[in-house]
C-alpha cells in the first residue's frame, strides 16, 4: 500500500512537473529555426514587410509565396518566421505538407495536432478526422494572435484543414503559405495575398554559391571565372547553386570544368527530383504538352503554339503551367521558361531510351538527330524532331526514308543546316514542318498531312506545280525567297490559310484566281516579287486585313473588288508600277491604311477612294501627278456635305505648290498629322489655322520655305529642320507654340536666339533646376551647335566631298534621359528626337513619359528640394539651353534655378553632369531610327542614284538597302506574328553564304567582349547580317567577296597601288582572311586609337595587304604609323600560306624590287601622293576587267587571290619610248588641228604654194601614224613571243 501510494505521489509530480513546463514554454517566444547562408532574403523582406502589415488594424492577414520547385520559398519563409515570431503570443511553422499529407490516410490529422501541439495547446490522441481537428484548432486558436506558416502546399484541401477561414485565428494574426501552385492560393475562399518568388540576381547568386563551395563570400583565388559560368548555369535558382557549389566544393578547376559540362548534358539528381514534382502533378495531356515547349517552342508566341497543339488535340490550356511556374507569357504572348526547367522536361524525355534516341518521344538535339537520320534509328514512338545545330551544318550521308519508321510524327523543325537532297518520305502525321531551304523541288508522291497547320519552308527549291489537296487546319504558309515558284497553284483545298508570305520570291509572276477568294485569308505578303506584273483580276478576301506588294516594281494593275470588305485593311504598295486604282476600290470599306510611295506612274486617286469611311493614313510620297487628282475632287465636291475622313496625309517629295497645299487642307479637314517635307513651296496657306485638328505637321527639308502663318492650337509637334530660307516672323510663331502650354510639343527647327521671357537660359552645363512638392510643367530649348572638326582644312574639303560623292546628308538623333537626385527614371520606352546641326530643339518634357508614369513621379515629391537633371544622348554639341515655365500648371514658389539651400550645393556638386550617364538602348535607339527613316532625309538629291540598280554598286546603294530591308522588317514581323504566325527565327531571312560568313564573325568576337556585352552584340549581329543581305542583294554572286588593295612600300616608304586581294566564300584562305580582318578592326576599337571626338575621317583605317621592299643590308624599321600588324604570338598557317605566296609571286614578277614581305595591316597611310592619279586609272582599268594599260606599259597578272601587277618587263623602256613619243604626237596634233581651225576663215587668202605645204605636212603626219601603228603591232608580236619564252 505504501509503495501504491510512493508510487502515486510520483507519478502526481509528473503530471505537475510537465504541466508546469508546458505552461511555461507557451509563455516564452517561439524557438527559431535554424537556416544556413542567407542572402539575397533581406531585400525580399523589405517587399514582404507592407503586404504583412505587422502593425496593422485587427484583420487576419494570409500571404501566399508562391513559385517552383528549389527557388527559395521554404527557406525564406523560414527567415520571415525568424524575424516577426516575436511579436506572436504563438508560432507553429509546419514543414512538409505535401509530403506528409500523402504518406498515410491520417496525414493531414498528424499535421492538425502537430499545428495545435506547436501552439502550445493540448490535443487528444485521437480526432477522429479531419473535420473535427479544423474545429479543434478554430476552437483553440480563434482568440490567440498567431503566426502560422503552412510549408509546400500543393492541394485547397490542405489548406482548408490548416487554415480554412481567417475566424480561426486572433485578431492581428498572421498566416504564411507556400506553394508550387498558385492556383491553390485563387481557389481558397478567404482572400490571400500573393508574392512571387523571384530568381537572386547575379550577385546574390555568386555569393550564395560561393559559401557552399568556398565557406565564404566571394569565389576563391583562379576560381572567379570558373564560378561565373557555375552561377550562369544555375540561373538564379537556390536549389542549383547549393546542390552545385556542395557538390564542386574542394575540387580543382579542371574538374570544375569537367562536372559543369556533365550538368549540361544530364542534371543533377536532386534537382531534377525537385523540379520533377510540378511536373508530375500535370494531366497525361499537360505532361505531353509541357514536354513539346520544353523541346521545341520555348520563346514561341503562345497563340501559335496553341493552334500546332489544337491540331494534335491536346486540348492546350497555358494556364494549368503559369499557376504551377513552370511557364511565364511576356509582354508580348511569348513562351517563357527557365532554363533549369527546360532541362528537367528534355532530361524526362531523354531517360525514356538513355541509350538510344530513336527510341524517344522528341529529339532536339542536333548530334542526336543526325545519328537517327544517319543510322535509320528512328522508330515509331519518335513524335517531334527539331534539327536547330549552333553552327551552318552540311548534311550529306543521310536516309532518304529515315523518316519512314517515325509513323507519329507531328514536328519537324529543320534549322541552319542544309541538306545534299530531300527524303523521298514525309509522314502524314505532320502539324508543322518548318524546314528552311528544304532541298527538293516537290513532296514525296504520298505525303499528303491533312492536319498540317503550318508549311514554314523558307529558301526552298519548291516549284508548286500541283494544286493545294485539302487541308482542313492549314493556317500558315511561308515561301519566303523560294527562287524556284514562278507561279501560285490554285489554293481552294487550303480554305482556313490565315497567312500567306512569299517575300522576295523574284521569279514569281502570276497567282492562281483561287488566292482572290480565301475566305479566312489575313495576311498576304508578297513584297519585293520583282517579275510580278498583276495579283488576281478579281478578289473578295472577306478576312483580309494586311496586304502589302511593296518593291514588286512590274506591278501594274490593283485587281476589281467584288464585294464589301469591311474588315480593318492596311494595303503596301511602295514603289510599284500602279497607274491608277479601279472604281470597285470603294468596296474596301474597311481600308485604314495605304502606302503607295514611289508610284511615281499613279496619275489618279477615285473621289471612291478619298471617301472610304475608314480610310485614316495615306501615303504618297513622291507621286507627284496627283496633284490634278485632289483639285478635281475639290471642285466636284462640298466638304461640308461629303468630307474624308483622313487623318494622316504623307505627300513628300511631290514637287508641291502653297496651291496645292491649300487644297489638301480644304479637302481634309480632319487632319491629325500632315507630313510634305522635301518640297519646294515658299509659304504655307493661311487656312492652315482651320485646320482644328492638325496635331503633327512635317516641312523639313523644304529649303524654299519663308513664311509660316499663325497654326491651330491643336498643334503639338511641328518639325522644320533644314528650312534655312524661314525669315524671322516664321521663327518668332514657331518659339510661341512654347507658351500655349500644350502637353505635347517637339519642334526642331533653324537655330535662333532664345527670346528673354524664358525664364532661365544658360549656356553652360546641362538643363537643371530644383523643385518640390510636384514635378513642373515645363518646357526645354535645346540648342544644337554645329560639330566640333578637329581635321585640317584638306580633310575637311575631303570629307566634304565623300560626303557630298555618297549622297549623305548628316543625321542625328537625340535622347533625353530625366535624373532626379541623380538617379535615372526610367519610363517603358526611351524617346528620341531627330536634329540637325545649328538647330533648336523645343520640348515640353511631359513628351518622354505616359500619364500613368508622371503621375508615379509625382507621388515621389515631398516637401524637400530636389535637383532635377536632364541629360542628353547624341554626337552633337549643346551650346545653350533655356527652360519655360507654365505658370498655370505650376506653383513658381516650388521652382528654382539656384541652389536653394546650403546643403544643395554639396548635393548638386556630387550630381556633375558628366557622371550622369543614361541606361544605353542599343535596340530601342536602332528601332527609332528605323521606323523614322526617311531616305530622302539621309541621301537628300543623290537619293535617285543610290536607288539605281543601274552601274557600279556604291557604299550608298548598300545603306540604302540595308535600312529599308530593317524597317520593312520590323513592319512585316509585327504584321505577320499579331495575326498568330511563328516568330521569325534567327537568320530566316538570309541565304545560306550569307549565315556561313555571320557566323564566322560570331567566332572571331574576343570573349571578353561578348561576355561584357551581349546585348550590344547581339544588336550589332543583327546590323551586321542586314548589311551582308544588302550586299548580296545588290551585288549577287560577288556581295562577300573580301577585296582589299595591295601596296607595295619602297624602302623610302613611300606606297604604290600594286593589285588587289579578292578571296570569295568558300575559297580555303576566305576563313583565314576574314579571321584576320576582324582582329585587326577590334584591336582598333577596343584600343586607344579610336577618339570619338575626332571626326569619322580622323578615325578612318583602311586594311590592306603590305607589301614592303627589302633592300641589302637594310634593317626593317618598326612601324610608327598607327598600324596594327600581325599579333605578337598570333599565328595562323592558313594566312601565312596566303601572304607566302603573295611574296614569291610578287618578286618573281618584279625582280627590280628585290626581296618583300607580305602582312596585312590595317592603316590610316595610303597610297603615296605621287602615285594616286596612277591609282585612279588602274583601280577603274581593273573595274572594267582590263589587265594592261597604254598597251603593255603596265600590266596586271591574274593569280588565284585577286591581281598583282608586273612591273620587271624587258621592254619596259621601249614601250616607256614608245608611248612618251604617241603622247607628243598627240598633242602636236592637237595643236595642228587648233592652228588649222584659226586659220581656216582666212584659207582662201592663202598663197597656193603655203596652201600644198600645208597638203604635204598633213599627209606627213598621217604617214607617221601609220608608221607608228605598224611599230606598235611589231612590238605586241615582240612581247607575245616573249611571254610564250617566260
Amino acid at each position: 500500500m505504501k509503495r501504491k501510494r510512493i508510487v502515486c505521489l510520483c507519478r502526481y509530480e509528473t503530471e505537475v512537473i510537465e504541466k508546469i513546463v508546458k505552461e511555461t514554454s507557451a509563455k516564452l517566444p517561439p524557438m527559431p529555426l535554424q537556416v544556413k547562408h542567407l542572402v539575397g532574403f533581406d531585400s525580399r523582406f523589405e517587399r514582404v514587410k507592407p503586404l504583412i502589415d505587422i502593425d496593422s488594424n485587427n484583420a487576419v492577414c494570409m500571404l501566399g509565396i508562391y513559385g517552383v520547385g528549389g527557388m527559395g520559398k521554404t527557406t525564406f519563409a523560414v527567415d520571415l518566421y525568424n524575424k516577426i515570431r516575436h511579436q506572436f503570443e504563438a508560432a507553429s511553422f509546419v514543414a512538409n505538407i505535401r509530403e506528409k499529407s500523402n504518406k498515410s490516410i491520417d496525414g493531414l490529422e498528424d499535421l492538425q495536432r502537430t499545428l495545435l501541439s506547436e501552439m502550445g495547446e493540448e490535443t487528444q490522441t485521437i480526432m477522429g478526422s479531419t473535420f473535427r481537428g479544423s474545429s479543434e484548432i478554430k476552437r483553440k486558436l480563434r482568440f490567440k494572435r498567431v503566426l502560422l506558416v503552412l510549408d509546400d502546399v500543393d492541394t485547397v484541401k490542405q489548406l482548408e484543414s490548416l487554415a480554412g477561414g481567417d475566424d480561426w485565428f486572433g485578431p492581428r494574426s498572421r498566416i504564411i503559405i507556400t506553394t508550387r501552385d498558385e492556383d491553390v492560393l485563387h481557389k481558397h475562399e478567404v482572400k490571400i495575398i500573393r508574392y512571387k518568388m523571384e530568381e537572386l540576381n547575379y550577385y546574390e547568386s555568386l555569393e550564395l554559391f560561393c559559401w557552399y563551395a568556398f565557406n565564404m563570400s566571394r569565389p576563391a583565388e583562379n576560381f572567379a571565372n570558373i564560378s561565373t559560368l557555375a552561377v550562369r548555369y544555375a540561373k538564379g535558382i537556390p536549389l542549383a547553386l547549393r546542390v552545385i557549389g556542395s557538390n564542386l566544393k574542394g575540387c580543382s578547376a579542371e574538374e570544375w570544368q569537367i562536372e559543369l559540362q556533365k550538368y549540361r548534358k544530364v542534371p543533377d539528381a536532386e534537382i531534377q527530383g525537385v523540379l520533377e514534382i510540378s511536373y508530375n502533378s500535370l494531366a497525361d495531356l499537360d505532361q505531353k504538352i509541357f514536354l513539346d515547349i520544353a523541346c521545341f517552342f520555348k520563346g514561341e508566341k503562345w497563340d501559335y503554339v496553341k493552334m500546332i497543339l489544337d491540331a494534335c488535340d491536346f486540348y492546350p490550356a497555358i494556364r494549368v503551367f503559369v499557376s504551377k511556374c513552370l511557364i511565364t507569357i511576356d509582354e508580348n504572348g511569348c513562351l517563357e521558361m527557365h532554363d533549369l526547367i527546360q532541362d528537367m522536361g528534355r532530361e524526362i524525355v531523354r531517360k525514356e531510351s538513355p541509350s538510344n534516341p530513336g527510341d524517344r518521344s522528341r529529339l532536339w538535339f542536333h548530334e542526336e538527330v543526325h545519328e537517327v537520320l544517319k543510322e535509320d534509328s528512328g522508330s515509331s514512338r519518335v513524335e517531334g524532331i527539331m534539327l536547330h545545330p549552333p553552327k551552318q551544318e552540311k548534311v550529306h550521308h543521310w536516309t532518304f526514308t529515315a523518316f519512314k519508321k517515325m509513323k507519329n510524327l507531328r514536328i519537324l523543325i529543320v534549322r541552319n543546316a542544309i541538306f545534299s537532297h530531300g527524303p523521298s518520305y514525309l509522314p502524314n502525321s505532320l502539324r508543322l514542318l518548318d524546314w528552311k531551304g528544304y532541298p527538293s523541288k516537290s513532296f514525296p508522291p504520298d505525303f499528303y498531312p491533312r492536319r498540317i497547320v503550318d508549311f514554314k519552308l523558307p529558301h526552298s527549291s519548291l516549284i508548286l506545280q500541283k494544286p493545294f489537296q485539302k487541308f482542313e487546319d492549314l493556317t500558315f504558309t511561308n515561301l519566303f525567297h523560294c527562287q524556284s515558284i514562278t507561279q501560285i497553284p490554285d489554293l481552294s483545298g487550303a480554305k482556313n490559310l490565315k497567312v500567306f508570305k512569299l517575300d522576295k520570291c523574284h521569279k514569281l509572276v502570276r497567282f492562281d484566281e483561287s488566292v482572290g477568294f480565301m475566305p479566312n485569308l489575313v495576311c498576304l505578303s508578297a513584297s519585293e516579287c520583282t517579275m510580278l506584273t498583276s495579283f488576281v483580276p478579281k478578289m473578295y478576301l472577306p478576312s483580309l486585313e494586311v496586304l502589302s506588294f511593296n518593291l514588286c516594281k512590274k506591278l501594274e494593275r490593283f485587281p476589281h473588288v467584288m464585294k464589301k470588305m469591311d474588315k480593318p485593311l492596311k494595303i503596301h504598295m511602295m514603289n510599284t508600277a500602279i497607274k491608277e486604282l479601279p472604281k470597285s476600290i470603294g468596296n474596301l470599306t474597311g481600308l485604314e491604311h495605304i502606302d503607295m510611295s514611289i508610284c511615281k506612274g499613279l496619275e489618279n486617286l477615285p473621289s471612291s477612294f478619298l471617301l472610304l469611311p475608314k480610310l485614316v493614313t495615306l501615303k504618297i510620297d513622291e507621286c507627284s501627278q496627283l496633284g490634278g487628282s485632289f483639285k478635281k475632287f475639290k471642285e466636284s465636291h462640298s466638304v461640308a456635305n461629303d468630307c474624308p475622313n483622313l487623318a494622316s496625309l504623307h505627300y513628300c517629295d511631290a514637287n508641291l505648290s502653297c496651291e496645292d497645299i491649300y487644297v489638301l487642307i480644304e479637302i481634309f479637314p480632319k487632319l491629325e498629322d500632315l507630313n510634305v517635307s522635301h518640297n519646294g513651296f515658299v509659304a504655307l496657306p493661311k487656312s492652315i489655322r482651320g485646320s482644328f485638328h492638325l496635331k503633327s505637321l512635317d516641312m523639313s527639308f523644304c529649303r524654299n520655305l519663308k513664311e509660316i502663318p499663325e497654326l491651330p492650337l491643336s498643334i503639338q509637334k511641328v518639325d522644320a529642320r533644314h528650312c534655312q530660307s524661314l525669315t524671322l516672323e516664321a521663327s518668332n510663331v514657331l518659339w510661341s507654340k512654347v507658351s500655349n502650354g500644350r502637353r505635347k510639343v517637339v519642334m526642331p527647327m533653324l537655330k535662333s536666339k532664345i527670346p528673354e521671357w524664358f525664364d532661365c537660359i544658360c549656356t553652360q552645363d546641362i538643363p537643371h533646376f530644383w523643385t518640390r512638392r510636384k514635378f513642373p510643367v515645363v518646357s526645354l530649348a535645346l540648342v544644337f551647335q554645329e560639330l566640333t572638326k578637329t581635321v585640317t582644312e584638306i580633310e575637311d574639303v575631303l570629307e566634304d566631298a565623300i560626303e557630298s560623292l555618297n549622297g549623305f546628308v548628316n543625321w542625328h538623333t537625340v535622347g533625353l534621359h530625366l535624373f532626379i537626385d541623380g538617379q535615372e527614371i526610367c519610363g517603358r520606352d526611351y524617346y528620341y528626337f531627330n536634329v540637325g546641326e545649328d538647330h533648336v530643339l523645343l520640348c515640353d518634357l511631359r513628351v518622354l513619359f505616359s500619364d500613368e508614369e508622371w503621375h508615379d513621379i509625382d507621388a515621389s515629391f515631398g516637401d524637400d528640394w530636389k535637383v532635377i537633371q536632364i541629360q542628353y544622348d547624341s554626337d552633337l554639341t549643346l551650346s545653350n539651353w533655356g527652360v519655360y515655365v507654365h505658370k498655370q500648371e505650376t506653383n513658381m514658389g516650388d521652382i528654382q534655378f539656384r541652389l536653394p539651400t546650403p546643403s544643395s550645393t554639396r548635393d548638386y556638386m556630387q550630381m556633375q553632369s558628366s557622371l550622369l550617364v543614361p541606361k544605353a538602348s542599343p535596340e530601342q535607339k536602332m528601332r527609332h531610327m528605323l521606323e523614322n527613316f526617311n531616305p530622302r532625309d539621309m541621301f537628300s538629291k543623290n537619293l535617285p542614284l543610290s536607288e539605281s540598280e543601274e552601274g557600279p554598286v556604291r557604299s550608298s546603294n548598300v545603306y540604302l538597302r540595308l535600312l529599308r530591308n530593317a524597317k520593312a522588317e520590323i513592319g512585316a514581323e509585327a504584321s505577320a506574328s499579331n495575326y498568330g504566325a511563328s516568330l521569325k527565327q534567327e537568320h530566316e531571312e538570309s541565304v545560306e553564304d550569307v549565315v556561313q560568313v555571320l557566323e564566322m564573325i560570331k567566332e572571331n568576337v574576343p570573349k571578353h567582349i561578348a561576355d561584357s556585352y551581349p546585348g550590344e552584340i547581339q544588336s550589332v549581329g543583327g546590323l551586321v547580317e542586314r548589311l551582308l543581305r544588302a550586299r548580296v542583294e545588290l551585288m549577287k554572286e560577288n556581295g562577300l567577296d573580301i577585296g582589299m588593295p595591295i601596296l607595295l612600300e619602297y624602302t623610302d616608304k613611300t606606297r604604290r597601288f600594286w593589285g588587289t586581294l579578292e578571296i570569295k566564300v568558300g575559297d580555303p584562305f576566305y576563313k583565314a582572311v576574314l579571321r584576320k580582318q576582324n582582329q585587326l578592326s577590334w584591336e582598333f576599337w577596343t584600343g586607344n586609337e579610336a577618339s570619338t571626338s575626332d571626326s569619322w575621317l580622323k578615325n578612318l583605317r583602311v586594311t590592306i595587304v603590305l607589301l614592303k621592299c627589302q633592300g641589302p643590308a637594310v634593317e626593317e624599321a618598326s612601324s610608327s604609323d598607327n598600324e596594327e600588324s600581325l599579333e605578337e604570338g598570333y599565328y595562323d598557317s592558313e594566312l601565312e600560306e596566303l601572304l607566302s605566296r603573295i611574296e614569291q609571286d610578287a618578286m618573281s614578277l618584279n625582280k627590280s624590287c628585290g626581296k618583300m614581305k607580305a602582312s596585312i595591316v590595317r592603316t590610316d597611310k595610303s597610297i603615296s601622293l605621287e602615285y594616286v592619279l596612277e591609282t585612279i586609272a588602274f583601280r577603274r582599268l581593273l573595274e572594267l576587267g582590263k589587265l594592261t594599260m597604254f598597251g603593255a606599259m603596265a600590266k596586271f597578272k591574274v593569280t588565284p587571290y585577286g591581281k598583282i601587277r608586273v612591273e620587271d618587263d624587258p621592254l619596259r623602256t621601249l614601250k616607256t619610248c614608245f608611248w612618251v613619243l604617241m603622247m607628243v604626237l598627240l598633242v602636236l596634233i592637237v595643236v595642228l588641228f587648233g592652228f588649222i581651225g584659226y586659220v581656216g576663215l582666212f584659207i582662201c587668202r592663202i598663197p597656193p604654194t603655203i596652201r600644198k605645204l600645208l597638203v604635204w605636212s598633213w599627209m606627213i603626219v598621217v604617214q607617221i601614224l601609220v608608221s607608228f601603228k605598224y611599230l606598235y603591232l611589231r612590238i605586241g608580236n615582240i612581247v607575245k613571243i616573249k611571254e610564250k619564252e617566260w
